[in-house]
């Protein structure tokens, strides 16, 4: 309370629906850089525990000229003797929440996206670059070390040996070598960012929302490595997929040559 009105905090977060199935999370502080801050982890779970959990695809997109800088360093050195490990848990609770989504999440980044505005980048499963982003680890550049799940994520994408050369000298990745790398998906106009996010998450979402997310899944389980026990994993999924309304409707659109009305369509 202030002079004995409640006091508002300020929009960091604002969700949206323009397109049907699409809930789109937009980071709104674009003056501050997105920083991440206690608030923000707040406003962030509100959306990713609530509105995201009924989407059909969740596009996750910031405004300003940068995705996100980070942490909020100027917090930082105004409390010295705080530890960091409240604020780390504290955004690693909405970077679990979207992990946890069945549903595939869209990212787009534009400008920099650097320490854990990185790791959130991260989190999608389709990671849209602007031609002029720029990636950077940034860490030990103030003698911290890697949080968000970082040190394991930055390695999946682009390997062992180039996370490392970004974690321990912090140069930057520019958009090209990213998508190069398999960091990125694409790598689209400055201008276009937000309009190629959103056709992206469009179409991922009248597609078939069950196969889709069985699909993510069986990615997200394998993490790359294919075993005996993946492939009778797989065997099972698709014979359940082949079974269910989807399946039976996927099958007989392409055998009538017609466009197909999925369930939740229908």
């Amino acid at each position: 309370m202030r002079d004995g009105r409640a006091v508002v905090a300020e929009e960091r977060v604002r969700v949206s629906e323009e397109t049907p199935g699409v809930v789109r999370v937009a980071l709104t502080n674009g003056p501050g850089n997105n920083v991440v801050d206690f608030e923000l982890g707040r406003q962030l779970r509100e959306a990713l525990a609530g509105p995201a959990r009924s989407a059909r695809v969740v596009e996750i997109v910031a405004e300003g000229p940068n995705f996100c800088v980070g942490g909020d360093v100027r917090g930082f050195a105004a409390d010295p003797d705080a530890s960091l490990t409240a604020l780390a848990d504290d955004f690693h609770s909405c970077q679990r929440l979207v992990w946890g989504l069945a549903q595939p999440v869209v990212v787009g980044v534009q400008g920099w996206a650097a320490g854990i505005g990185l790791s959130f980048a991260l989190t999608g499963d389709v990671i849209v670059l602007a031609a002029g982003a720029k990636l950077r680890p940034a860490y030990t550049a103030i003698g911290l070390t890697p949080d968000g799940g970082m040190t394991a994520t930055l390695p999946a994408a682009v390997g062992r040996a180039k996370a490392l050369d970004m974690f321990l000298t912090n140069r930057p990745m520019g958009a090209e070598e990213a998508l190069a790398s398999g960091l990125a998906s694409r790598v689209v106009p400055d201008a276009d960012l937000h309009s190629e996010t959103a056709a992206i998450a469009a179409t991922i979402a009248a597609g078939p929302a069950q196969a889709l997310a069985a699909t993510k899944k069986l990615v997200r389980t394998a993490d790359g490595v294919l075993t005996d026990a993946h492939l009778e994993v797989e065997a099972k999924s698709i014979g359940d997929r082949g079974l269910s309304a989807e399946g039976r409707e996927g099958v007989a659109s392409f055998v009538e040559k017609r466009s197909p009305r999925w369930p939740s369509a229908m």
